[in-house]
């Protein structure tokens, strides 16, 4: 078995349309990985601390990639966080105070320690964002905040769109307001997470293989969305899921069952069992 670290994204990808996945099943998985030495890792666009919430029975024994490889912890140690530079946060901000607010679109920052929403998020949406932020606060007038105040680090921003919104349009508009230094790809669900250019998932598993020296065949990855397509191709061993963007079922170098068919638990039964060639 050549495999000595595993890598999944999170929502459409090892979490079912229910926001959940198989337990049991699951942690007899992560026995016999562990017993085998190979490593975990939640790689995912949503927060550290959310993900640290769906694993705690594993939270000491895994490794967490959050918000698109900004913030990277092996186990409970905090690798790496790309900040982005107050004055890029401020730019950004003002263009989408004045391009794209509410309703129209929701702006979360996301920092290394919370993310935050402005205070006139109506409660149903401010609840809805809670699923992928644990920990999640209003600021009043969001949009003229200084990054300089909020005692974090700032790391991500993400807009997501109204349903009603045509975002084959408005997404490249907005793209091409950002300053250079920045990039932006999309999540899921009509989100787009702005960032530091250069940082993705990929980037968050190099921290990884430096920490255990692990080389890029040695990993596996699981991903549905553009912002898995780094870590799908960075090893022969990334998998799409079968309900995964038609972009990334072209370019991933294989496929496995849906997010709803476990179709991370069904390889990873393959790998702990010998009858898949790696």
């Amino acid at each position: 078995m050549t495999i000595k670290l595993i890598a999944v994204d999170m929502d459409g990808t090892f979490l079912n349309d229910e926001n959940d996945y198989n337990r049991a099943r699951f942690a007899q998985q992560f026995r016999q990985l562990s017993a085998k030495g190979i490593h975990f890792a939640a790689a995912s666009g949503s927060q550290f601390q959310r993900l640290v919430d769906q694993f705690l029975p594993f939270k000491d024994q895994m490794d967490f990639i959050s918000d698109n490889g900004a913030i990277v912890h092996a186990r409970d140690a905090l690798l790496f966080a790309s900040e982005i530079p107050h004055q890029l946060v401020n730019q950004t901000l003002a263009v989408l105070k004045q391009h794209y607010p509410q309703p129209m679109a929701l702006t979360t920052l996301s920092g290394v320690n919370r993310a935050y929403v402005d205070s006139e998020t109506p409660e149903p949406i401010f609840q809805l964002i809670k699923r992928y932020y644990n920990s999640l606060i209003r600021l009043d007038h969001l949009f003229d905040v200084d990054p300089a105040t909020l005692d974090d680090q700032l790391v991500k921003i993400a807009v997501s769109f109204d349903q009603t919104v045509n975002t084959e349009a408005v997404i490249p508009e907005m793209i091409n307001q950002l300053q250079p230094g920045l990039s932006a790809m999309n999540s899921g669900f009509n989100t787009e997470d702005i960032g530091v250019s250069g940082v993705s998932k990929e980037t968050g598993l190099q921290h990884l293989q430096e920490r255990y020296g692990i080389q890029n065949d040695e990993i596996m990855t699981f991903g549905d969305n553009e912002n898995d397509l780094d870590m799908l191709t960075m090893t022969p061993h990334g998998y799409a899921m079968a309900n995964a963007h038609a972009d990334v079922l072209a370019k991933a170098p294989h496929r496995t069952d849906s997010n709803n068919d476990e179709g991370v638990l069904n390889v990873i039964d393959q790998l702990l069992s010998g009858s898949l060639d790696v």
